[in-house]
């Protein structure tokens, strides 16, 4: 007859057996590109990188992320319906976060993805609270920062610029959180504007180039005008600069002409004055063809008639008082 085995054994090797399945249990492989937090009660007792680790179950947890995946996340609209071979991709619009102000008061749409990964696991889950919501936020504050800086063209036609900007400024934010995070990438996929006031852009897009329009036209008729009225004046300038230098030396000469005479005159007035008639009798009369001398001692009118030859021809006439006979 089989005796029964003792309860005491039958206990230890159940005990055996629940801590050797417990032990096998323990064991846990932390992958290439991973970080594993080993949390006691609640709280991180452990990090560890790539390798085999044993930890106690039922008490401890692992919490296992890659630091190597690159997530993204999309701003302004969300993907429904991933694209297929045969199908494209849906998306919705999220107008909450799309629209927003530039800096001459303009609403603008923006469509924009952002990329990050987790450098720090420890730092993501447990230093703070709601990590992808923070980064949404961050995200938002920084690029709605910098359209609302710029005007709507500038916004409209430099997503590239805008890009460039961005991703140093989220990184430098998310840094001050303590999140654990390194920003990879912004991309911009549209900036527009909605659709809701898409014509009264049209309207003031089209008054723009309207204007810009009528400015070369004037510009044109400006470099048209311009040096033809310089030339002129310029003209116009020489010959009065050149009337003026006359006068002035006309003036200079008959000023000194006048002292000249004045000396003379005051030297010997009636010499002076006899000849300064002389002389201006020689003015008027050299001009003339005929001369006419009355002379009142006399009743006899003399003509003298100058010929080209210069030889005089004299003739009498009588001219008798009261009618003559």
């Amino acid at each position: 007859m089989r005796k029964a085995p003792k309860p005491g054994l039958v206990i230890m090797i159940v005990v055996i057996v629940i801590v050797l399945i417990i032990a096998a249990t323990g064991f846990y492989r932390v992958g290439q590109g991973e970080q594993a937090l080993v949390i006691t009660f609640g709280r991180v007792t452990d990090q560890n990188g790539p390798g085999l680790y044993w930890h106690v179950p039922f008490i401890q947890q692992i919490i296992s992320e890659s630091v190597t995946t690159i997530h993204t996340v999309e701003y302004g609209f969300r993907t429904t319906k991933s694209g297929s071979a045969g199908r494209a991709a849906q998306y919705s619009d999220e107008t909450d976060e799309s629209v927003m102000l530039t800096n001459d008061k303009s609403i603008v749409s923006i469509e924009a993805i952002y990329q990050y990964t987790i450098r720090d696991v420890k730092q993501y889950y447990f230093d703070i609270d709601d990590p992808e919501g923070t980064l949404q936020i961050a995200f938002e504050a920084v690029i709605r920062r910098n359209v609302q800086n710029r005007p709507l063209d500038d916004a409209l036609l430099n997503k590239e610029e805008i890009e460039l900007q961005v991703l140093p400024d989220f990184q430098a934010l998310i840094d001050t959180y303590d999140m654990g995070v390194k920003i990879n990438d912004v991309r911009i996929q549209n900036i527009s504007v909605p659709k809701e006031v898409s014509a009264a852009y049209e309207d003031v897009n089209n008054a723009k180039n309207e204007k810009t329009k009528r400015l070369d036209e004037a510009e044109r008729y400006e470099n048209e005008i311009l040096p033809d009225a310089r030339s002129t004046a310029y003209e116009t300038i020489k010959q009065a600069e050149a009337y003026k230098a006359e006068l002035i030396a006309k003036a200079n000469a008959d000023t000194a002409v006048f002292n000249a005479v004045l000396a003379e005159y005051q030297l010997a007035p009636d010499v002076t004055r006899k000849r300064l008639l002389i002389e201006t009798l020689e003015n008027i009369l050299s001009n003339s063809s005929r001369i006419i001398v009355a002379d009142s001692t006399s009743d006899v009118i003399k003509i003298l008639d100058l010929d080209e030859t210069g030889t005089d021809t004299v003739s009498s006439v009588s001219a008798v008082e009261g009618g003559g006979h």
